[in-house]
């Protein structure tokens, strides 16, 4: 499969090799093979803009102390669940649009280049399927210091119709997941808040048996 490569940074945005200051459109990935229809690109539904948003609140370590990040400008924290290690909201803790992270054990390699990446990507499919991915089309992203498979998938929230942007990555033996839940309309004015937190992810690889900090009431209001 060919996956688009990108760099994404605070600074400046990569394609494939200098940096411009304009805002880039990006490439086109080839269909997945044997979906010949899954990353089609519908003329109604524009690129993403490959932008951060402006970075907000601190995240305190979490994952035993392995994984950190920042929240995009204006989210708040969700309440902890099991069921997700950070959840994030902008405007509406019971709706949409909203981050959830989530960390599981891995036997892959770290994502350190485009080849190891392809290799989650395969993982990706046969564990969800090709044919459900929608456009954007998948593509192998290098944001901040890290690589990630992006993909998009349909979804729903409250029976209306929403995507779900998503990127992976697998460090020291944990696969990192990074979901946006949000309106389909709102996607592409949206990812960069996706974006900010994949940008300023770090992963530490030694576990650290204390407890994760706990937002502040403030924090999570």
């Amino acid at each position: 499969m060919n996956i688009a490569r990108l760099t994404l940074t605070a600074g400046c945005l990569f394609l494939l090799a200098g940096c411009s200051a304009d805002q880039p459109t990006p490439p086109q990935a080839a269909p997945a093979s044997g979906s010949p229809t899954a990353a089609t690109p519908k003329p109604a539904e524009p690129g993403l803009p490959l932008t951060l948003a402006p970075a907000g609140l601190q995240v305190p370590p979490l994952d035993q102390g392995r994984y950190q990040t920042t929240l995009p400008e204006g989210w708040r924290f969700l309440p902890r669940r099991s069921e997700y290690l950070l959840g994030a909201y902008q405007n509406d803790p019971s709706g949409i649009p909203r981050i959830l992270v989530h960390a599981t054990d891995s036997s892959m390699a770290d994502l350190v280049d485009e080849p190891t990446a392809q290799v989650l990507y395969k993982q990706l499919a046969e564990e969800i399927g090709e044919r459900t991915f929608v456009y954007p089309p998948p593509q192998v992203i290098e944001i901040g210091s890290s690589y990630w498979v992006q993909y998009c998938r349909p979804a729903k929230f409250q029976s209306e119709a929403a995507r779900q942007l998503v990127v992976e990555t697998v460090h020291s033996g944990r696969r990192y997941k990074l979901e946006l839940l949000i309106e389909k309309a709102d996607l592409a004015a949206q990812a960069s808040a996706l974006y900010r937190m994949a940008n300023d992810s770090k992963f530490n690889s030694d576990k650290v048996e204390t407890p994760a900090e706990t937002p502040s009431e403030e924090e999570e209001s």
